[in-house]
C-alpha cells in the first residue's frame, strides 16, 4: 500500500510555520495569564461614590405666574478644577482632592440633576427639565457653578463647605435676559470624615437649590405677568 509521507515531512516549511505559530499561541496565552492580576484585578482602592439628594419636596403646589411655565435647566458652566467627580477641597488658595471619594457623576451632571430634581419638587412650575431633553420650554435657567468645595480655614480640624451658583433667567422664545440670580450657602462638617463633609455639602447645596427655586419662580412670574398685562 503506497501511503503520503506525512505533511510535516513532506513541508518541512509548513512544519516550521506551524510550530513557529503554536508557540506565538502558547506565548500569548502564558503573557495574558500573567498579566490577568494586574488588568483585571487592581489592588488599587474603590472610590467612594457620594450623591446629594434633592430638597424635601413641598406639600402643595404654589400658585402664581410661573405655575403654568415649562422650565429648562442649562447643562453648568464649573468654575475651572472643580468640573470633575472628585470632591474639591481649598486650603488658603490650593486647590486640592479628597482621596479615594466622588461624585456619583462630574459635578456639572451632579449639579444640574440636583436643581431639576428640587425645582421640580417645589411645585412651582409646571414641569422642569434638562436643556438637552429637547422638550419644548418657556424659560431657560442657566446655571453657574462659582463655589463647590469644603474649605480648611483657621486651624479647624473639620471643614465648612462652600456652594455659589448663579443663575440666569432667560426667557426662551427671543432669548432675553430677564434676570441674574445669585445663592450662596455655607455649612459646616461635624467631623473631618467624608460621611460628615458630604452631608454638610448637601446641606448647602439643598439651601442654595430652594433659593434658586424661589427666585426663579419669583423672576419669572414678575416676567409673565408684565407679558399677559400688555
Amino acid at each position: 500500500m503506497n501511503q503520503q509521507p506525512s505533511d510535516s515531512f513532506n513541508d518541512p516549511a509548513g512544519f516550521a510555520w506551524r510550530v513557529a505559530r503554536t508557540g506565538v499561541l502558547a506565548l500569548a496565552t502564558l503573557s495574558v495569564a500573567a498579566c490577568g492580576g494586574s488588568l483585571f484585578e487592581s489592588n488599587m482602592p474603590v472610590p467612594t461614590r457620594y450623591v446629594i439628594a434633592p430638597a424635601p419636596p413641598a406639600q402643595e403646589p404654589v400658585a402664581s405666574a410661573a405655575s403654568n411655565v415649562d422650565l429648562a435647566i442649562g447643562n453648568p458652566d464649573v468654575a475651572p478644577g472643580l468640573e470633575s467627580p472628585r470632591i474639591a477641597v481649598l486650603r488658603g488658595r490650593e486647590l486640592d482632592y479628597y482621596r479615594n471619594a466622588q461624585w456619583g457623576g462630574s459635578l456639572r451632571e451632579t449639579v444640574q440633576a440636583l436643581l431639576i430634581a428640587t425645582l421640580q419638587d417645589q411645585k412651582l412650575f409646571r414641569s422642569v427639565a434638562a436643556e438637552q431633553a429637547r422638550i419644548s420650554n418657556t424659560y431657560l435657567l442657566d446655571p453657574e457653578v462659582r463655589d463647590f468645595q469644603a474649605e480648611y480655614v483657621d486651624g479647624k480640624a473639620a471643614p465648612e463647605v462652600r456652594v455659589t451658583l448663579v443663575g440666569r433667567v432667560i426667557r426662551v422664545r427671543d432669548r432675553r435676559l430677564i434676570d441674574t440670580l445669585n445663592a450662596s450657602a455655607t455649612a459646616s462638617a461635624t467631623d473631618n470624615r467624608m460621611t460628615a463633609v458630604s452631608a454638610a455639602f448637601e446641606a448647602a447645596a439643598q439651601q442654595v437649590a430652594l433659593q434658586l427655586a424661589r427666585d426663579a419662580a419669583t423672576a419669572i412670574a414678575n416676567d409673565a405677568g408684565a407679558a399677559a398685562a400688555q
